[in-house]
């Protein structure tokens, strides 16, 4: 629906109002359930909005990121069954890490034009919403039509979703009639053995998210309540201003 990709093409100050005219739209017409599903539409965050400008206005270099993710996700689940995919995912990250640096730091302008924070934290979002939505869907398709309503992260779990450890192909037996039974249980053992190892990869990928999602917190938290500061000193401001005004005396 084009008017939605307008929609979120929007500064975040026009965001609600604009959602909501689109929404009354459909329901003059009787098209209730289309109306409230463009209700539904939430405001962006600060940082989506930022990954979405990108999608529109550096959509190559977006385009680049998701062929990139796709071969990242690829070289990541080759390993874990055990293929020779390391040069291949060595190479994916260090793509991955340069496309991701040089959205960021076009989206750290955008930001300032907008006349938003482009802090550290705030760009730190930036950049972990990049790498988590060309990862996986939805957020690769949120990520290519720029629609996306808040950060994205992927949890450990994520990275393993729908991955089995298969056992290894039987080694072939060093002579005829080899110990068949001395053969399952290595298997058994090898399989064992890449399941510790993937929990263990899991556990700590997990902890590592949520440290991330609290700390995305805390740093939300600090840029609302410094804009709220920020907003009020501007009340202050203008309320003196008018206090001089009024003080000052007539020309002539």
């Amino acid at each position: 629906m084009e008017e939605i990709d307008q929609l979120f093409s929007l500064s975040l100050d026009e965001f609600t109002a604009a959602r909501n005219e689109l929404a009354h739209r459909p329901k003059q017409e009787g098209e209730d359930e289309a109306a409230e599903q463009v209700r539904a539409l939430a405001k962006p965050s600060v940082a989506a909005w930022a990954v979405n400008q990108l999608a529109r206005r550096e959509a190559e270099s977006v385009r680049t990121l998701l062929n990139v993710g796709a071969r990242l996700r690829s070289a990541q689940e080759r390993s874990l069954r055990g293929e020779r995919a390391a040069d291949e995912l060595r190479a994916a990250q260090a793509e991955e890490r340069e496309v991701v640096r040089k959205l960021t730091q076009r989206a750290g302008e955008l930001l300032r034009e907008a006349g938003r924070p482009a802090t550290a934290p705030m760009l730190d979002r930036v950049s972990s919403t990049l790498r988590a939505s060309a990862l996986a869907e939805p957020g690769r398709t949120l990520l290519r039509e720029g629609r996306l309503s808040a950060e994205v992260e992927v949890s450990g779990f994520d990275a393993f979703a729908g991955l089995e450890v298969p056992a290894r192909r039987r080694r072939r037996a060093a002579a005829d009639g080899g110990d068949d039974l001395a053969e399952r249980r290595r298997q058994k053992r090898e399989t064992e053995r890449q399941r510790r190892a993937l929990e263990k990869r899991v556990r700590e990928l997990t902890a590592r998210a949520e440290a991330a999602e609290r700390d995305a917190e805390r740093a939300r938290k600090t840029a609302d309540e410094a804009e709220a500061v920020a907003a009020q000193r501007r009340r202050d401001a203008e309320e003196a201003t008018g206090e001089l005004a009024a003080l000052s005396p007539p020309s002539g």
